[in-house]
């Protein structure tokens, strides 16, 4: 085929491409993996309500522990909802703390891996959180 009848078979426009777009970008940082436990606080207006509480673990991608932190709160709020229950009461959910916000040592997520630990000293305490049932809730 000669340079002529190049020119006849025409050509589509794929628009502007920015050859610095084909290029990895040598500021790109990546990101790790982060577990953030957060709690969660359910209040309502009845008179005889118990506060409810949810334990959250939540995995992030950021570059620092530092934004890991921020997401995590920003996730925590986006949890935030009010609404009326059976009974006509108001229910509120609302973040009541970023409890603990960790790198992921091993982020294989293959069977096993554990994402998520802490220590204590206080057993008894610990052993006294009980699970509600699903009537509880």
């Amino acid at each position: 085929m000669s340079s002529d009848n190049f020119d006849a078979i025409g050509s589509i426009n794929i628009g502007p491409l920015d050859p610095r777009e084909l290029l990895q970008d040598e500021r790109a940082v990546e990101l790790d993996y982060y577990v953030a436990v957060l709690l969660l606080e359910a209040t309502s207006d009845a008179a005889d309500h118990q506060p409810l509480y949810e334990e959250s673990f939540v995995l992030l991608k950021a570059e620092s522990e530092e934004e890991a932190a921020e997401k995590a709160a920003d996730h925590g709020k986006q949890q935030e909802t009010s609404y009326q229950n059976e009974n006509h009461e108001l229910i509120t959910w609302k973040l009541k703390q970023v409890v603990e916000v960790k790198p992921l040592e091993d982020a294989t997520f293959d069977d096993g891996t554990e994402i998520y630990s802490r220590f204590f000293r206080n057993y008894q305490a610990y052993s006294s959180f009980e699970p509600l049932t699903e009537e509880e809730a």
